[in-house]
């Protein structure tokens, strides 16, 4: 399969999300969780990143970001992968790949996707059946805006008015699905004016075509 180009702008908003290959267990216990927490802290103070939304779970992490800076992005989540994998080797005793890959990047639309995705983001736990809140799970940015356990995430765009209440309700299944794909297609996320010109712009037009093979026309 191709590489899908990254397309980057300083100032996007960025979802960003990493599994573990073959979907294994990456984050084993709440020493791994602190460890990677602190490394995102320590590299978005480097690259000059803003941090919106984060979930670890035990075998992938999403990320909503904002790079302040040209090219920042990749520096940042390069030197976050390679200082974890060096971590997981050295506390295992293990060697190979530890990550699906490469990380996976899509460009977000502010106005009409932003918070829907936040929202996605924060009650991942939740869906996963990992905590009884979303709040309560506490390798999550919304563990973080409740109880002020750590102080990694940047100012959002906008008031949350009602946000805990409206994290912990339940999702349309539109909405769902509409991240999904993004997610599998490594497509942009918004509005479909909006998608069209930034695949357009970053040269990812290929994530917007329908897979598979283009069905047989029959002959007349």
């Amino acid at each position: 399969m191709p590489r899908i180009p990254r397309g980057q702008t300083q100032g996007g908003i960025y979802h960003i999300i990493n599994r573990g290959n073959m979907r294994m267990q990456v984050f084993d216990d709440e020493d791994d969780y602190e460890f990677f927490l602190k490394l995102l802290k320590t590299g978005l103070e480097r690259e000059n990143i803003e941090l919106h939304a984060y979930c670890l779970m035990p075998n992938h992490f999403h990320l909503l970001l904002v790079p302040q800076g040209e090219n920042s992005l990749s520096q940042f989540m390069q030197w976050v992968m390679t200082s974890h994998v060096r971590y997981y080797h050295k506390k295992n005793k293990t060697s190979g790949h530890i990550w699906q890959g490469r990380f996976k990047s899509f460009i977000v639309e502010k106005d009409s996707y932003y918070l829907t995705l936040m929202r996605y983001i924060e009650a991942n736990a939740l869906r996963a059946d990992l905590s009884k809140t979303a709040q309560d799970w506490q390798y999550g940015s919304l563990s973080e805006r409740v109880f002020r356990n750590r102080k990694i995430l940047n100012k959002p765009y906008g008031e949350l008015d009602n946000w805990v209440e409206y994290v912990n309700t339940p999702q349309t299944q539109k909405e769902i699905d509409k991240i999904r794909n993004s997610i599998n297609r490594q497509a942009p996320l918004g509005n479909e004016n909006w998608v069209i010109k930034m695949a357009k712009k970053h040269g990812l037009l290929s994530t917007l075509k329908a897979r598979g093979r283009p069905k047989n026309k029959k002959k007349l």
